[in-house]
């Protein structure tokens, strides 16, 4: 019963979107209607300036990586912890309180992953951020820290679940970002000469 009370509350938790809240609170949108419609840091930020986007991409952050912390604290093994940092992002994209609505789980991933693999986390984001700003491409950017997380969790020694494992947090956040992906490429392929 504790392990479906984890992860269901790590679900709940992770559909609490700091976005929707702090753009309600602070401009009486709602973050739904604006640009992309998605409950992120990347549209909060669009919509109320960059101050308000990091703030919320720090909350995102901080609430992918607590549910974890919270498992972990109340003895959970390793498989659930995982299931708790994958029901976050679950909840961060498709969130009960919002009409199955939210954000694309970048932030909130990261955080979840980063309770595993703290380091290798922390310089993919920094990475990430770089490659985001120089190519103005999320996918880029993102694509990349996964791939260098992973590089840099095997060359620190992680092997087999310790290195595959908190992974299992990235299928929810590739299931949400298909469709844009392919719209993506659409667009791209009917913009070619």
């Amino acid at each position: 019963m504790q392990n479906l009370l984890l992860v269901a509350g790590s679900y709940l938790f992770g559909a609490i979107s700091p976005a929707h809240i702090i753009c309600r609170a602070l401009s009486g949108i709602d973050l739904r209607t604006v640009d992309s419609g998605n409950l992120g840091a990347r549209n909060a930020g669009r919509a109320l300036g960059t101050r308000v986007g990091i703030a919320v991409l720090i909350l995102d952050i901080a609430k992918g990586l607590l549910p974890v912390l919270v498992a972990r604290a109340a003895g959970a093994p390793f498989s659930l912890q995982i299931a708790c940092g994958a029901a976050t992002v679950v909840g961060h994209n498709w969130s009960i309180y919002y009409g199955l609505r939210g954000g694309r789980g970048a932030a909130t991933m990261a955080g979840a992953v980063a309770a595993f693999l703290p380091l290798a986390v922390g310089a993919g984001l920094v990475v990430a951020l770089i490659l985001m700003r120089a190519t103005g491409s999320l996918y880029v950017g993102g694509s990349v820290a996964v791939l260098l997380t992973v590089a840099l969790a095997y060359g620190m020694g992680r092997r087999g679940a310790d290195l595959w494992g908190p992974f299992v947090i990235v299928v929810p956040l590739v299931l949400r970002h298909i469709p844009d992906a392919i719209a993506h490429l659409r667009e791209k392929r009917t913009s070619l000469p």
